[in-house]
């Protein structure tokens, strides 16, 4: 195929780019929720939310970044996309136990 550099397909090229873009996002989130609920032993439920979301963007960042880098599609699907269903559920659980 013309165009098409470094042996990349396009669909290869967006699925990676809505994983990363998505999936990211939702690890990153659900993180955000778990570090504050945590955090909130240690810290006012203020500082604590406030410092779990500035921790959020850093690892928000850092999972952009590796999936760019990342040559297998196959373990950002596990990393990603089970992290953040993982993720999403643990927060949901805790939600519905009011913990």
């Amino acid at each position: 195929m013309k165009g098409v550099s470094a042996g990349r397909h396009p669909l290869a090229v967006t699925q990676r780019l809505l994983l990363v873009v998505v999936g990211g996002y939702l690890l990153s989130a659900a993180a955000v929720a778990l570090g504050g609920l945590l955090l909130t032993g240690v810290l006012a439920p203020s500082e604590a939310v406030a410092l779990s979301a500035m921790l959020g963007f850093i690892l928000y960042l850092v999972l952009l970044l590796w999936g760019f880098a990342e040559r297998s599609l196959g373990r950002l699907w596990w990393l990603l996309g089970g992290g953040a269903v993982l993720g999403q559920v643990v927060v949901q659980a805790l939600a519905w136990s009011g913990g």
